[in-house]
């Protein structure tokens, strides 16, 4: 799943696409004067790109294929043993429940825009999740699927960036207080961490929280924002200068603009965003125990949450898609150190990937092909509409 979702613009368009309301600083018209207009294959920086996503593809192989076994310290016979246990009943089930967290993380994209549908949301989460799970760095392009397919729905740029950071703050605060939750549970049980996890984690927790903290007081504070915003301006055109591409950066207004519709947004749609989001996590975790059992890991709830929540930190990093094979490692490594066994562990952490990761791509073509069928048949009728 991406983290974001999209949003109307509360003081006004979701109009017809057209761009007309706030797209006056968007990139239509005359290519810029610097577009790189060579062929493709001419590029070095695509070369570049395609030579980035591959290295980062060859870690995510190298870390599940090579460095799970190592983790686990079993072979890959033992891990995948259970699996081939698993009944037809079990699967389906797990299944569902993985949709069912995917729906749950709805009601935060239709909490933040009034007049979404759950089908429209549920599209753009998919659509958006395929990207982000299957190419490095997917987070990005996963931004850039929000903006088709909510333009293509008619919705202005400004909203959809509204959109946009509220995703990016509900899924951050989820993995703030996830892990809070699981050292509070680990605790409780007696449990303990090395001290180079809970390091880790307390670092996580606190990178995050500092987003956040951030985040709030440039929405509440508007010398704060003015002052923030215009010291990452000057900073950014300091380096831009040192790189010998000087350019003058008009943020503030931009961010004043922001602040407006993200406040708007908050005050109608909090309750809804906040239950999408903690359903979207606890079903999740539901979902995490559930593959554990599934193969025969028994293991305390602290355990569990502590092992949960870890993975939910490390699916920020932007190595490889989605974290793959560095969330798998990190959460056997966790789990087998509290005393778990290490072939069930390694098996169920890998059932949960398979639903979490895999399952998401054809979900994802799914809401791509629905997607390009609607959009296929606004098009025609658009034309049959011209020819009247």
């Amino acid at each position: 799943m991406q983290d974001g979702g999209t949003v109307i613009d509360p003081g006004g368009s979701a109009g017809d696409g057209s761009g007309a309301d706030d797209d006056r600083t968007g990139p239509i018209g005359p290519a810029a004067p610097d577009a790189d207009l060579r062929p493709w294959w001419r590029r070095p920086r695509i070369w570049f790109r395609v030579l980035r996503d591959l290295v980062s593809l060859g870690a995510a192989a190298a870390l599940l294929i090579w460095g799970l076994p190592r983790v686990a310290g079993v072979g890959w016979a033992e891990i995948v043993a259970p699996l081939g246990r698993l009944s037809g009943i079990e699967v389906a089930g797990l299944a569902a429940l993985q949709l069912s967290a995917l729906i749950a993380f709805t009601f935060t994209i239709t909490g933040a825009l009034p007049g979404i549908t759950h089908r429209q949301a549920l599209t753009v989460n998919l659509a958006g999740s395929l990207v982000a799970n299957t190419l490095p760095f997917g987070g990005a392009l996963g931004v850039g699927v929000t903006y088709a397919f909510c333009r293509s729905w008619g919705f202005s740029r400004s909203a959809i960036g509204v959109s946009v950071v509220l995703g990016g703050v509900f899924a951050s605060a989820g993995k703030i207080v996830v892990p809070l939750l699981g050292l509070a549970a680990l605790v409780l049980q007696g449990g303990t961490l090395s001290d180079t996890l809970r390091d880790a984690a307390i670092a996580g927790v606190l990178t995050l929280s500092a987003v956040l903290v951030l985040f709030v007081v440039v929405l509440i504070s508007p010398t704060a924002a003015r002052r923030i915003t215009g010291g990452a301006q000057r900073a950014t055109q300091a380096v831009l200068r040192a790189v010998g591409r000087p350019r003058r950066l008009a943020w503030q207004d931009g961010v004043e603009q922001l602040r407006r519709q993200t406040r708007d947004v908050l005050t109608a749609g909090w309750l809804p965003m906040s239950l999408g989001t903690a359903g979207y996590f606890a079903v999740y975790f539901g979902l995490f125990c559930w593959c554990l059992a599934t193969v025969g890991v028994s293991a305390g709830v602290g355990s569990l949450l502590a092992a949960f929540a870890l993975g939910r930190l490390l699916t920020s990093v932007a190595v490889t898609p989605g974290g793959l094979g560095v969330v798998e490692a990190g959460t056997v490594a966790l789990l087998v150190a509290m005393g778990a066994d290490p072939a069930a562990t390694a098996g169920g952490v890998l059932l949960f990937t398979i639903f979490t990761h895999v399952l998401e791509i054809p979900f994802g073509v799914i809401a791509w092909l629905v997607w390009l069928s609607g959009r296929q048949g606004r098009t025609v009728q658009s034309v049959a509409n011209t020819s009247r």
